[in-house]
């Protein structure tokens, strides 16, 4: 067993959508860069207290502002989606070959190569076929033996465990979806808010309710694809935006409002500048390696760490960011690009 950072991480991984004119990209790259930022200074001393959001706010870090904003991203995207091409096979196959073969390459890197090296001398003998490929195909933290003894945070990849929810909110997606319920927005509002009630009254204290971990990712999902269904009957404009992101900057500063605040006036901006903003140096004609970075940022973390634990947390910061996007370069050529052009293969049939 292990502890995992109180900063969640996770990363958005789907299709662009058809107008590629867009900065969805960039911002994908964005979050999964404050990802970095925020796990290096825990994972070199153990404190989140030094996390540079943390210190400013006291109720959310930059990895969970990652969080919140790469699944706000999803929802409106995901729920797009289906509501464009309401075909099970198709929304699934899609979804399985961006996520399950990016996933498991970097599950195989971490059992095969940074286990043996930084584990134990009896790592084969203390590893468990069974387990690791039932972590595996749950999309879960590779169930390997324990690597980086005595230092903060001994897990592989203590990142990883977040992708599972991910796709559990894209299931919730699909089964709206079959029931109907996506063609009546009013149903899919009524789950952000009730994730929304549920998240300030467990923060409250006024009850006792069990924790909130999964309501706070399916919350952030749920008011992406708000954003979609509503799309037409909300007003767009970067006034709005600037004032959203003024009260943002208030409610943060409370644990109650922190999270819903993020996820309707930061995801607003976001989304808004997302579609209408000017593109930023051309990111979405780049290769979206935002995911393969996510994956790999946290063992090459662990690395850096191991064999420089006193490094300068700046110097930290950029050769962590510069090897994963070298990582995350490798895996979408190698892994993830080739095996999404599996989906040309599908059966063409009309939207």
């Amino acid at each position: 067993q292990f502890m995992v950072p109180r900063c969640i991480t996770s990363i958005t991984v789907m299709s662009q959508p058809r107008d590629k004119n867009n900065n969805f990209n960039a911002l994908r790259f964005l979050f999964a860069s404050l990802v970095i930022l925020s796990h290096a200074p825990e994972l070199q001393d153990g404190d989140r207290g030094h996390e540079i959001l943390t210190q400013i706010f006291g109720t959310i870090s930059f990895g969970e502002m990652a969080v919140q904003s790469f699944l706000l991203i999803s929802g409106y995207l995901i729920v797009k989606s289906w509501q464009e091409r309401p075909q099970v096979a198709v929304f699934l196959t899609h979804r399985i070959l961006r996520i399950y073969p990016g996933f498991v390459a970097a599950s195989l890197v971490c059992a095969l190569w940074i286990g043996p090296m930084f584990g134990a001398n009896d790592y084969w003998a203390q590893f468990r076929t069974g387990d690791y490929l039932k972590s595996l195909f749950f999309l879960k933290q590779p169930a390997i033996p324990e690597v980086f003894a005595g230092s903060h945070y001994v897990a592989v990849n203590g990142s990883m465990w977040s992708i599972s929810y991910e796709f559990k909110c894209y299931a919730i997606a699909l089964i709206f979806g079959l029931l109907g319920f996506l063609k009546k927005r009013n149903v899919w509002l009524a789950l952000a808010i009730f994730c929304t009630v549920f998240h300030v009254i467990n923060r409250s204290g006024w009850a006792n309710l069990p924790s909130d971990l999964t309501i706070r990712l399916l919350m952030a999902f749920a008011y992406g694809g708000c954003f979609y269904l509503y799309e037409n009957a909300l007003p767009w404009r970067a006034s709005l935006a600037w004032v959203g992101l003024l009260l943002l900057a208030v409610l943060m500063f409370f644990p109650m409002t922190a999270q819903p605040a993020l996820c309707l006036f930061w995801g607003y901006a976001i989304l808004h500048f997302a579609k209408s903003g000017p593109t930023v140096w051309g990111f979405h004609r780049w290769p979206d390696i935002s995911y393969g970075v996510y994956l790999y940022a946290w063992p090459l973390n662990k690395i850096w760490l191991w064999y420089f634990p006193q490094m300068n947390l700046a110097a930290l910061v950029l050769l962590v960011f510069l090897s994963s996007v070298l990582a995350g370069l490798l895996s979408w050529y190698a892994v993830e690009k080739p095996c999404l052009k599996l989906k040309a293969l599908l059966p063409r049939s009309p939207a």
